[in-house]
């Protein structure tokens, strides 16, 4: 009993092994003897491109800088719009801090009104006085009448009588004449007062206009659509973008409303690659942020002189600017792309990796692995950064290999050969061994 229970248990651990044996080759296949496949690539055949690459930033091809109004008061921020913001035409950007002025604009007014009331007091007193000038003239004017007319019934009268009251004639005469000269002296001496009140109150209307336009410029708006860039000021011994409190100069640029409907890209060519550039080349661009859309674009300008490298000391460059064909809402001035600028088009050529061509003594071959890695001699031509036109009996849709199969057998030969001069002194040294016991036996 005690010996059919432990074959049964046995035979149980034993088909649990089998189990668990039969699904672990069922999971983790594998095959003996299985040889290492070499890393390869495939032979293409088409239009070969020879591009030339490099990085830059978006730019917007045409902005509108937004400066500080030029007035007679400090200006502060105390209110902005957010950075990055796309505003339209009249739509608001900054605010300056409005009190000094509305203090300008109410004192302003006051003068406007008391000249405006001076004016006013300064009327009614002409008036008054040219009434009592007009009575007085009138009453000369009446005596002048009554002493003619009393001259006149004196025909008959002593001569001594004519001779008087011909005096009162010509006194009523004279005062009448006063009296028409004050008139007219006090019209044109009225007329120049009042033309210097007038003045008063159109010069407080001009200072108070002004100041109200100024109050209007206090509040910034866009004067056409963009895309809101903050600019950098002096804040103390850094430059810093502007911010809800700063104090810019009159005039100072305070945003940039780059326009968004025609963007480039300005990036950099090593002066060793310039001579391969002339405007009008093709250009594909691809973002950095979004790397799926490819944008095309074209050469717009190549600089005419070269400047260093920021942070590579001697090493010169040439800016590029590159138009980019239509537009995108997900273009923004600022960010980084690659642009791809295509130099020439090899028409219908076989083409490979770069790194699955190798040296063969004087020879450049390639290594097929459909041929057991069977070297290839190739002619290598234009080549671009990843891939170079070769002229051979190739097929495209060939497996290339990427690395020299023949080196690891190389490296073999090489360490056999390194070795093998140790071997004769080792069986020299054996059969000299040899010799002596043979010799040793027979004595």
């Amino acid at each position: 009993m005690v010996m059919q229970k432990y074959l049964k248990k046995k035979w149980i651990v034993l088909s649990a092994a089998l189990i668990i044996f039969i699904l672990v080759i069922t999971i983790f296949p594998f095959k003996l003897d299985k040889k290492t496949e070499l890393p390869s690539a495939e032979i293409k055949f088409g239009d070969f491109l020879i591009e030339l690459s490099s990085s830059g930033e978006i730019k917007a091809a045409q902005s509108i800088n937004v400066s500080a109004p030029r007035v007679r008061v400090n200006l502060q921020i105390v209110k902005l719009v957010p950075e990055g913001a796309i505003v339209d035409s009249g739509d608001f950007l900054i605010q300056f801090d409005t009190n000094e002025l509305q203090k300008e604009i109410d004192d302003k007014q006051s003068e406007l009104e008391i000249a405006i009331a001076n004016l006013d007091k300064s009327r009614a007193s002409m008036q008054a006085n040219m009434t009592q000038l007009q009575s007085s003239w009138e009453n000369s004017q009446a005596s002048f009448q009554l002493a003619n007319l009393r001259l006149e019934q004196m025909a008959f009268e002593a001569e001594v009588r004519v001779q008087e009251e011909r005096l009162r004639l010509r006194q009523a005469e004279i005062s009448l004449q006063q009296d028409s000269s004050r008139i007219e002296s006090q019209k044109l001496m009225d007329a120049a007062e009042l033309t210097t009140y007038e003045l008063k109150i159109k010069q407080a209307q001009s200072e108070l206009d002004k100041a109200r336009i100024q109050l209007e410029q206090l509040t910034v708006t866009a004067p056409a659509p963009g895309l809101v860039v903050y600019q950098k000021i002096w804040t103390g011994s850094d430059m810093e973008k502007i911010k809800v409190g700063d104090t810019p100069w009159r005039g100072q640029a305070l945003i940039q409303l780059p326009d968004l409907s025609n963007m480039q890209v300005l990036c950099e060519i090593s002066e060793v690659e310039i001579g391969k550039l002339k405007t009008g080349q093709a250009v594909s661009i691809k973002l950095d942020a979004f790397p799926d859309p490819t944008f095309a674009g074209s050469v717009k300008d190549i600089a005419s002189l070269a400047h260093e490298k920021e942070g590579q000391e001697g090493v010169k460059v040439f800016d590029l600017l590159i138009d980019i064909k239509g537009s995108d809402p997900i273009l923004k001035p600022g960010m980084t792309a690659k642009a791809k600028i295509l130099i020439e088009t090899v028409p219908q050529v076989f083409s490979i990796p770069i790194e699955a061509v190798f040296d063969r003594g004087e020879d450049k071959v390639v290594y097929l692995t459909e041929k057991g890695g069977k070297p290839i001699k190739v002619s290598p031509k234009q080549r671009n950064e990843n891939f170079v036109v070769v002229e051979s009996d190739l097929k495209a849709g060939q497996l290339v290999s990427l690395v020299d199969p023949q080196k690891p057998v190389e490296k073999e030969k090489t360490v056999k050969e390194q070795s093998s001069p140790e071997l004769p002194n080792a069986v020299s040294n054996d059969t000299q061994s040899e010799k002596k016991r043979g010799k040793s036996k027979k004595n």
